[in-house]
């Protein structure tokens, strides 16, 4: 693969090298190319020096500042000794004046004419002038290229100022200079072309990076820019010490780098060679490490006068100005580059320096604070700043950082033991509203097993760690324990032990019977007694009707009413908050969608600006399960899969979003895809029934369309028995008709009426309308195995008019299928035609293309005049090659293996089997099966 930085890659400086090429070729002329130390000036006048364009002219070109001979007019001397032989070629047509070029280039004497004689020091000075510019000009059509002129000597300097004030008729001049150099090159004549480089955005960045290694991953361009700020010498060396593969260009592994020798080499010589005051200025902004203007900059330095040296570090590029008097290290790579440099005693002193500049400030940074005084080694101030700091975050309502901040203060070994205790107690309370990472849940764990804490904090954490273990972890029983033996510490603090028994309160956590989790709610309302902790009761209040919605019971509705709708305090609104977000859980697994949004948006809008990720979490589970359930196909995958970089994969805020993606997939005709989706919600989904139940459900249907029947008998006895052993049949309205449809395949009808009548008895009384519609579909499939069709499609239509009501389209789609299945086999064609027809638009509109094609080809067989779509000739039906090849593309055969088999190119495969999709209605391939193909002749 290419590397960057060489060629042939040279990408996002096109515009400005076809400028410079433009000026070079039509002298005389003048171009200045400017911008920071380190944009690519150089490498932009190396490739100017060799385009084809200028082949045909001689290229003096030469780096100020770079040059090995410590001499007047330096790097035109290096200029004209690299073109020798051209200089040599041309001699015999250079005046007497070039006679003086014998000091300054003595390996020209063999054919240079004599040195002047009788001349003063000025007139030999002049004459070198005039010498060096007739040889520019005296070998033909020239271009003089000169880099980092900021750097020249004074001679060069006004050399140049004399080429641009009179420009040589066959010369063009093309220089480079730092934006901010102490030396600007002069007003250029209307011929000229003045160029500003700036570093890279990200998207020239983004296009390096693909020209040089392919396709590359956008987050590691994006983290490459943020680390460099674009600066593509700094960039190269980066990039190149990651790896050299587009495959092995990973954030992660970038993240992890270290400084690459080539920046700190060129960071250190550019320190080496500005003066005291700016070296400490450019340390100042990497201890800093944001944004800071003079006065901070100069308390961090101990400089009183630094404007002078702000700017020379600004003109070096390790100083960023942002304007506004703000200042920050030439790039984050930069300023690592620049830390590293620093001794370990300056660099305490500066970080000291800085927290008691920042602790001064009207209103203080407290987490910058601590994190300065933490490198000083001040530990008291550390402790104390991030003390302050949480409180900060926890009062902003930002959870998450207040966890974060406590976490890592608590894994720092120099922690004093006066602080230990605190800092865990506060971790524990702020963890339930915030998302926990099992690294989190380990280190209360440590704590707990080997700090030495008092009882009352030992069983404050323990309560807070059984809350996130039941609710986010998906450890019921182990959430369990750590609330009991809570219990046993927490003495009288009975406030404490009520909000962790009300964890265990609803019925969805754990496998024990909804009559227990009752009797936890029951126990967590008598230990409260007497308690005036309005934020506890309000937690109570919620959980109790939130269990009772849980198991759809219908005089829940009437208490709704009495939520307060603007909570006065900020607890009892978080409660409130949860309930509702609880009550659109519960209501959604009960079918009633339209209200389950009404109530989410009722929480949003309680917790709009209280920043609460846990909640904010589970409301976006639920919504993604009403995206899914009411048909909003088009964008519920790729909101699921936003939601699993947002919370912990490994925890049970992952098993909703999972749980949508294996049900979109399945509905996808994605078996493996769909399989493996709700294996992993199931795996993460320990602490939520109706979850279990649901990838149960999700399984069962994989196993029974692959004809797995045995498979799906095991997975569906396993799913009911969970709910059995729970006690809520409500949730298996998912589960029941594929676990009926399984057993009547297997011939098991006593086993299957058996169920069913368990199932009504379970939900009768319940206000459960998807567990009301799914025992009529149930009874429908039964009525059919009896081989009463006509009556078995009456029901079936009836559960799909209920599914369509909800409304849940797909199970509405499935249910009219069936029916139009019973009604063709009865001989009642128009309402077969009616039924497929509907349930044929439907599943198009939610893109089950395989669930359409197949009614399309059922309606046709109940409809012969039904039109047909596809090309003329064969009409709809696939050709015999089109067949033939789109059934070897069912079984997973690459074009080219297809090729091989039927003798045909793999292009002409391809267009077979596009032309087999679009006929047949079909998104890709991966949808096609043997199944779908089966029963076309």
């Amino acid at each position: 693969m290419p590397t960057i930085g060489t060629a042939p890659v040279f990408v996002a400086r096109d515009a400005e090298l076809a400028e410079l090429v433009r000026v070079a070729s039509r002298p005389p002329s003048v171009a200045v190319v400017e911008g920071e130390p380190g944009v690519g000036r150089s490498r932009l006048l190396e490739e100017l020096a060799a385009h084809p364009v200028l082949a045909s002219r001689v290229v003096w070109s030469a780096r100020c500042g770079s040059f090995s001979r410590p001499c007047r007019l330096a790097p035109l001397v290096e200029a004209l000794l690299e073109k020798s032989a051209v200089a040599a070629a041309h001699a015999a047509g250079f005046s007497p004046v070039t006679g003086v070029l014998r000091r300054l280039v003595p390996e020209w004497s063999p054919w240079l004419p004599p040195f002047p004689e009788n001349a003063d020091a000025e007139t030999v000075r002049q004459q070198e002038f005039r010498a060096v510019r007739e040889v520019l000009t005296g070998c033909g059509p020239a271009v003089l290229v000169l880099d980092d002129v900021h750097c020249a000597d004074d001679d060069t300097w006004e050399f140049l100022r004399g080429l641009a004030a009179s420009p040589a008729a066959a010369l063009s001049v093309v220089v480079s200079a730092a934006t901010c150099g102490p030396r600007r090159f002069p007003p250029l004549r209307e011929t000229a072309a003045h160029l500003s480089l700036a570093a890279f955005t990200a998207v020239q960045v983004r296009t390096l990076l693909d020209a040089s290694f392919g396709r590359c991953a956008p987050d590691f361009a994006e983290a490459a820019h943020r680390r460099t700020s674009g600066i593509a010498v700094d960039l190269t060396a980066l990039v190149q010490s990651v790896g050299d593969t587009a495959e092995a260009l990973s954030a992660d592994r970038l993240a992890s780098a270290t400084v690459p020798p080539i920046v700190r080499s060129r960071v250190s010589g550019l320190m080496a060679a500005i003066g005291p005051a700016a070296r400490d200025v450019v340390r100042a902004a990497a201890v800093l490490g944001s944004p800071a203007g003079e006065p901070e900059l100069g308390a961090v330095a101990a400089c009183a006068e630094i404007e002078d040296a702000v700017t020379e570090a600004v003109e070096t590029g390790l100083l960023r100005d942002l304007g506004r008097g703000r200042y920050v290290s030439g790039s984050p790579l930069i300023a690592e580059a620049v830390y590293a440099l620093l001794a370990g005693p300056q660099r305490c002193a500066m970080h000291g320096r800085a927290a008691a500049r920042l602790s001064a400030d009207a209103e203080p940074f407290a987490s910058l604070i601590a994190r300065h005084a933490r490198l000083a080694g001040d530990i008291a101030a550390w402790t104390q700043w991030t003390g302050v700091a949480v409180d900060n975050a926890i009062e902003d309502g930002r959870t998450e950082e207040a966890s974060r901040l406590l976490e890592a203060a608590l894994r720092d070994t120099d922690l004093p033991r006066t602080a230990r205790e605190s800092f865990a107690v506060r971790l524990g309370r702020e963890l339930p509203r915030s998302i926990a990472h099992a690294g989190t849940v380990r280190l209360l764990r440590e704590i707990l097993r080997e700090w030495p804490l008092s009882k009352a904090a030992r069983g404050e954490i323990r309560v807070h760690l059984g809350q996130v273990l039941i609710n986010q972890v998906g450890k019921v029983e182990a959430g369990r324990l750590e609330i009991e033996l809570g219990a046993a510490d927490l003495g009288r603090r009975q406030a404490l032990l009520a909000r962790g028994l009300v964890t265990l309160a609803l019925p969805h956590i754990g496998t024990v019977p909804v009559e227990e989790n009752f009797r936890w709610l029951d126990e967590a309302e008598q230990v409260s007694k007497g308690e005036h902790d309005a934020g506890l009761l309000a937690a109570i209040t919620a959980n109790r009707l939130s269990a009772r919605m849980q198991i759809a019971d219908p005089e829940a509705w009437h208490e709704i009413a009495d939520l307060p709708r603007a909570p006065e305090s900020a607890e009892v609104c978080r409660q409130v908050a949860r309930t509702y977000i609880n009550l659109a859980d519960a209501v959604a697994w009960n079918g009633h969608y339209p209200v389950a949004r009404a109530y989410l948006a009722t929480a949003r809008r309680l917790i709009r600006d209280d920043h609460q990720p846990y909640l904010d979490a589970l409301a976006d589970g639920t919504e993604l399960r009403l995206d899914l359930a009411m048909g909003e196909w088009a964008s519920v995958a790729e909101k699921a899969r936003a939601m699993l970089t947002r919370v912990d994969k490994d925890g049970s805020l992952a098993a909703e979003p999972l749980l949508v993606l294996g049900w979109y997939e399945y509905g996808q005709h994605r078996p493996t895809a769909a399989l493996r989706s709700f294996d992993a919600a199931f795996a993460l989904s320990a602490g939520s029934v109706p979850v279990q139940a649901s990838a149960y459900a999700g399984r069962v249907a994989v196993h029974q369309a692959g004809k797995d029947l045995r498979a799906a008998r095991r997975l569906a006895e396993f799913g009911l028995e969970t709910v059995r052993r729970k006690n809520n049949w409500v949730w298996a309205a998912e589960l029941m008709p594929f676990a009926v449809r399984t057993m009547l395949g297997l011939g098991q009808h006593v086993e299957a009426r058996e169920l069913l009548a368990e199932y009504r008895q379970g939900i009768d009384g319940k206000d459960a309308p998807v567990a009301n519609a799914s025992a009529l579909l149930c009874r429908g499939m039964l009525t059919q195995a009896r081989g009463e069709t006509l009556a078995a499609g009456e029901l079936l239509l009836g559960a799909a008019q209920a599914y369509s009501a909800l409304p849940l389209p797909y199970f509405a789609a499935y249910a009219g299928e069936l029916a139009a299945g019973c009604f063709s086999e009865a001989g009642v064609r128009e309402r077969a035609v009616a039924a497929f027809t509907t349930a044929e638009t439907t599943y198009a509109s939610l893109g089950a293309a395989v669930d359409a094609l197949r009614c399309r080809r059922s309606l046709r067989r109940c409809d012969p005049e039904m039109p047909r779509r596809g090309r003329k000739g064969y009409g709809e039906a696939l050709s015999p090659r089109e067949l033939e090849v789109a059934r070897l593309a069912a079984q997973n055969l690459t074009n080219r293996e297809i090729g091989e088999r039927l003798f045909l190119s793999p292009r002409t495969v391809e267009i077979h089997v596009g032309r087999a999709l679009r006929k047949l209605g079909l998104p890709s391939r991966t949808v096609l099966t043997a199944d779908l193909l089966s029963d076309i002749h």
